[in-house]
């Protein structure tokens, strides 16, 4: 995990543990960087969302409604940029292909064209994240 200098602000809380504290920290986190890089990149592919939610989810990254509501897992912020951003482009086409066919990952492919070495990263090292 790579964190900037001034990313994460975590408050002295001597009634919680380190560990806690650092996962409300990264909660946190994703509850502000997350929404807007969605809303970024959704921009870029001329695309609108209509609702985005941060989860704590064990078995996804996050997932898309048919009314354009998307879900995002807040351990995205502990993925570097490239693979995070992979797993927002997936959802986001989402919303212009339902399933997983390969007209959706031809779209993906597009607005995203090393998506494959993300899924990989992702198949590697997210059983590691927090």
């Amino acid at each position: 995990m790579v964190l900037r200098a001034g990313d994460l602000h975590l408050r002295a809380d001597w009634s919680r543990p380190l560990g806690e504290s650092l996962v409300l920290g990264l909660k946190n986190l994703a509850r502000q960087e997350l929404p807007t890089r969605l809303r970024e990149l959704a921009a870029e592919c001329g695309l609108s969302i209509e609702h985005v939610s941060i989860r704590d989810q064990r078995t996804r990254w996050g997932s898309c409604a048919a009314s354009g509501r998307i879900s995002l897992n807040w351990r995205l912020v502990q993925m570097p940029s490239e693979v995070r951003d992979y797993v927002l482009y997936h959802e986001l086409m989402h919303l212009r292909v339902r399933n997983h066919s390969p007209r959706f990952w031809q779209q993906v492919a597009r607005v995203c064209p090393r998506y494959q070495e993300a899924r990989l990263w992702l198949r590697e090292h997210a059983h590691r994240l927090l």
